[in-house]
């Protein structure tokens, strides 16, 4: 599981950087930066899956509905990215999935306070 939640770190650090960059730069989001945000939904819907699977098998979930909130809302946010980059083909849908990223890392920092038993 830690090495998901590095993965997820990763992705998101070099995603909301490729963001910066393309933000200062004026770009609109491209493939690389497209590339970064769907990477950050993979690496996420992975992460959620084995804490789904974990969770059916056993795991104990004070507060199932925020835990869950927490997945669904992490796999939307990057789909919503990809759609607002694709879009908006200024540098605001750059900014888009910056914001994502940024939002990402957040999430992930949250989850183990709301679920410690899964980490």
């Amino acid at each position: 599981m830690t090495v998901l939640v590095i993965a997820t770190y990763v992705v998101c650090a070099l995603t909301a950087l490729l963001g910066v960059y393309y933000v200062v730069k004026d770009l609109a989001a491209d493939l690389v930066l497209l590339g970064g945000c769907a990477l950050l939904l993979i690496v996420w819907g992975v992460q959620a899956s084995v804490l789904a699977v974990h969770d059916a098998t056993g795991g104990v979930v004070e507060d199932p509905i925020t835990l869950y909130g927490y997945l669904l809302s992490g796999i939307a946010l990057p789909a919503a990215g990809i759609w607002l980059g694709f879009g908006e083909r200024s540098r605001w849908g750059s900014a888009a999935i910056l914001i994502v990223a940024v939002t990402m890392a957040v999430l992930e920092l949250r989850l183990p306070q709301i679920w410690p038993g899964g980490f």
